[in-house]
C-alpha cells in the first residue's frame, strides 16, 4: 500500500511538473512575442537609430547652409551699402541650399525667404560675446562649408553625392567673388585633378573593351565623353568664324582634353569611348548668337557632370566627374560678367529648380 501511494505520488508530481514546465514555455514565448512587437513599434522612427553616412553629410551640410544665411543675413544689415548690397542675394541662395541638402524626412527648416532677425540694437550683455560677422568671416564659414561638401561628394552613396556638390560648387564660386572684393587669396579648385598617370591599368585588354549594357555610371561617363566631343567641335566651328579664335581654341583643346581622360576612365573600366565624329549637328543660333549658344552648351555640360556624379561609384569615374562639374561651372561664371549671385551657373549648378519643387522661387 506504501508502495502504491508512493508510486502515486511520484507519478502526480511527475504530471504536474511537466504542465508546470509546459506553461512557463508558452508563458515565455507570449511575453517573447510581446517583447518583439514593441520593439518593432518602438524601433520605429526611434531617435537611437544611428543615421546614415549620407544623412550624417546631408544634415552636416544643411546646417553650415543655414549659418551661411544667417552670416550673409547679419553682413546685409551692417555692411555698408556699396560693399554688402549683395548679402541678401546670397542669403537667400544659402537658404535654398539649406531646404535642398536636408536629408529626407528630416523636421521642416524655416524657409530661406524669412531671414533671420538681428536686433540693430543689441543688449549689453550681447554685444561683447557675440560681435557682428565680417566679410572675412563669411569666406571662412564658405571654405569650409565647400570643403566638407565636396570631400562627402567624392565618398557617400550615388544619390546625395549630386546635391552636395552641386551646393560646394555654388559656395566656392562665391567665395572666389568674395575673396576677390575682399583682396583675399582666391581659394583654386578644391577637387583633385584625375590624371592619365593616376588610372591602373584595366583589368581586361583593350582590344576585349564592350558597350554591352554598362552600369549607370559607365554609361553616363561614355555620355559626357560624347557631350564632350561634341563642345570641342562647336568650340572649333565658331573659332574658324572668330575675329580672335585664340580663346575659342583654348577653349576646344580643354574639352578635347576632358574627352581624352573620361575615355581613359572608360578604359580603365574595359568600356570603349564613343568614337568622334567628323561634324556634329549645330542649331542656328551658334551663327547667329555664338556667345549665348555657347554658353547653353556649357550649363548643358554642369547638368551633364552633376547627373554623372549623382549616378556613378566613388572612384575615378566619380572624381573626374566633380572635377568636370567645377570647372565647367568656373568658366560659366567666368562668361557671364555682371550678373547676381542667382545667375549663371546657377543656386545649384547642374540642378534643375524643378527637381526640388518644395524650393521657392528666388526673388526677382
Amino acid at each position: 500500500m506504501t508502495q502504491s501511494n508512493d508510486r502515486s505520488a511520484t507519478t502526480g508530481s511527475g504530471f504536474g511538473g511537466a504542465v508546470r514546465r509546459v506553461l512557463r514555455t508558452v508563458v515565455l514565448m507570449l511575453v517573447l512575442l510581446l517583447v518583439a512587437s514593441i520593439g518593432l513599434v518602438i524601433g520605429k522612427g526611434s531617435p537611437d537609430r544611428v543615421p546614415s553616412a549620407e544623412e550624417v553629410a546631408l544634415s552636416g551640410a544643411s546646417t553650415a547652409a543655414n549659418g551661411l544665411a544667417s552670416t550673409a543675413t547679419a553682413l546685409e544689415r551692417t555692411v555698408p551699402v556699396t560693399n554688402g548690397s549683395d548679402y541678401a542675394e546670397l542669403a537667400e541662395m544659402f537658404g535654398i541650399h539649406a531646404l535642398a541638402l536636408r536629408p529626407a524626412g528630416a523636421t521642416e527648416s524655416p524657409s530661406p525667404s524669412v531671414s533671420p532677425v538681428v536686433s540693430s540694437t543689441p543688449s549689453p550683455s550681447t554685444a561683447t560675446t557675440t560681435p557682428a560677422p565680417s566679410p572675412a568671416d563669411l569666406l571662412a564659414e564658405l571654405t569650409a562649408s565647400y570643403t566638407e561638401s565636396f570631400e562627402a561628394a567624392a565618398t557617400v552613396e550615388p544619390g546625395p553625392s549630386r546635391v552636395l556638390a552641386s551646393a560646394a560648387t555654388a559656395q566656392w564660386l562665391q567665395s572666389r567673388e568674395l575673396a576677390g572684393r575682399l583682396d583675399a587669396a582666391v581659394p583654386g579648385i578644391p577637387v583633385p585633378e584625375v590624371r592619365h598617370d593616376d588610372l591602373t591599368e584595366p583589368a581586361c585588354p583593350l582590344e576585349t573593351t564592350t558597350l554591352e549594357e554598362p552600369e549607370p555610371g559607365l554609361d553616363g561617363a561614355r555620355t559626357a565623353v560624347l557631350a564632350e566631343q561634341r563642345a570641342s567641335y562647336a568650340y572649333e566651328v565658331i573659332a574658324a568664324r572668330a575675329d580672335d579664335p585664340a580663346p575659342f581654341l583654348r577653349r576646344m583643346a580643354q574639352h578635347e582634353s576632358a574627352a581624352a581622360l573620361g575615355a581613359a576612365v572608360l578604359a580603365q573600366h574595359c568600356v570603349a569611348e564613343p568614337l568622334p565624329a567628323a561634324a556634329y549637328a549645330l542649331d542656328d543660333s551658334f551663327q547667329s548668337a555664338p556667345d549665348d549658344a555657347l554658353r547653353e552648351l556649357e550649363s548643358g555640360l554642369t547638368v551633364t557632370y552633376a547627373d554623372l556624379v549623382g549616378v556613378s561609384a566613388p572612384g575615378p569615374v566619380r572624381e573626374w566627374a566633380l572635377r568636370q562639374l567645377v570647372e565647367t561651372a568656373q568658366h560659366l561664371a567666368e562668361s557671364v560678367e555682371g550678373t547676381s549671385p542667382k545667375d549663371a551657373p546657377g543656386i545649384l549648378p547642374g540642378i534643375d529648380p524643378v527637381e526640388y519643387p518644395r524650393l521657392p522661387e528666388p526673388a526677382s
